[in-house]
């Protein structure tokens, strides 16, 4: 019994010391300006910037000029002068039409004209003696008019037997063989010129305003950035799709990239020489608002602000900063309104 007693006087006398250590342990940690509570963060002094929000619009590439190369007459071919996929120039003849029989018709109303000449001009010099009457040298010449556009269908006929390139482009495949009867209208095979490659795409018609006839225009595909110039906008909105069609026009001098392919036309709109400019990160959306802390003598102070247009990275801010805050990057986790800060880096924006 009395050793019960002595025991419970000893932990009696241990228990406050006990608690006090433990106190000690459990105490706060001071942050770097001593304050039990204080957070260290990083921070950017805000300065006016360029920005600009972007609208990406999906675009088509096509062959600068493109056409299906047809008959423009029936007969065999002759002669082949291209070879399929093969680059050709303006007027290079690409085939030849079996035109023997209308040389020959040529040759003859060509010697037919010759003597109706000669008829017209021996009764030109009788009508003045009244040898012969008016009539006669006016059905001679009528005759003559009439030889001249038969050689004149024929001529036409024989230019048509040569089927030429109309631009300088690369040819595409053929699907018939030397000596092969071509109808009128049948395809011999198509010219493409890829040297130069038309930029096709749609904007929305609220976006006109940010494009100009002559502006270049920048273009995203498979990693590669490209340029446009706009030459063509078409004046109409579409009723339905509320867009504008519009075309730019690229160099491609080796060919590299292939008409039909899709790139990404970025069209910056919203420019803004003096513009709020914060990391996306930043932003705390707060209910129906959003929000940054700043820093303010020592504290975190939390603000309203409103955005603008946004990048990958960054966003423009309204209302709610001016030049020469302090936006606070990191720690936002941890921050509260009012919650006292220090500042471990602190970096500059680069003024415009």
């Amino acid at each position: 019994m009395i050793r019960s007693i002595q025991l419970l006087r000893f932990l009696i006398l241990l228990l406050p010391g006990s608690l006090l250590w433990i106190s000690c342990e459990q105490a706060p940690s001071k942050g770097a300006s001593g304050s039990a509570n204080t957070l260290q963060v990083n921070a950017l002094i805000l300065k006016p910037q360029y920005f600009e929000s972007r609208f990406i619009a999906n675009a088509n590439l096509l062959p600068y000029e493109a056409t299906e190369l047809k008959a423009p007459i029936s007969g065999t071919v002759l002669f082949i002068d291209f070879e399929e996929g093969q680059k050709v120039l303006q007027g290079q003849r690409l085939i030849h039409i079996d035109d023997r029989i209308w040389n020959a018709r040529l040759r003859g109303l060509k010697a037919q004209i010759s003597i109706a000449n000669s008829e017209v001009e021996r009764n030109a010099s009788l009508i003045e003696v009244q040898g012969v009457s008016q009539e006669i040298v006016d059905k001679a010449i009528a005759r003559i008019e009439e030889l001249q556009a038969q050689i004149d269908e024929l001529q036409i006929n024989i230019s048509l037997a040569n089927v030429s390139a109309p631009f300088t482009g690369r040819v595409g495949m053929r699907d018939f063989s030397l000596g092969s009867y071509l109808a009128q209208g049948q395809t011999i095979t198509t010219i493409v010129q890829n040297d130069r490659l038309k930029v096709d795409f749609k904007l929305p018609g609220r976006f006109l305003q940010n494009l100009k006839k002559g502006e270049t225009i920048k273009m995203l595909y498979q990693g590669d950035t490209l340029h446009a110039t706009l030459y063509a906008i078409d004046p109409m909105v579409d009723q339905d799709s509320r867009t504008v069609q519009v075309r730019g026009v690229m160099a491609n001098p080796n060919e590299q990239y292939s008409p039909g392919v899709f790139v990404e036309v970025i069209i910056p709109i919203n420019k803004d020489f003096q513009a709020m400019v914060v990391p996306s990160e930043v932003i705390i959306p707060d209910l129906n608002a959003q929000t940054v802390y700043v820093y303010r003598q020592g504290k975190a102070q939390r603000q309203l602000v409103e955005l603008g247009g946004r990048t990958d990275v960054n966003v423009q801010i309204l209302n709610g900063l001016n030049p020469g805050d302090t936006v606070i990057t990191t720690g936002l986790m941890e921050v509260k309104n009012n919650l006292p800060v220090v500042i471990g880096r602190l970096e500059n924006q680069t003024a415009l």
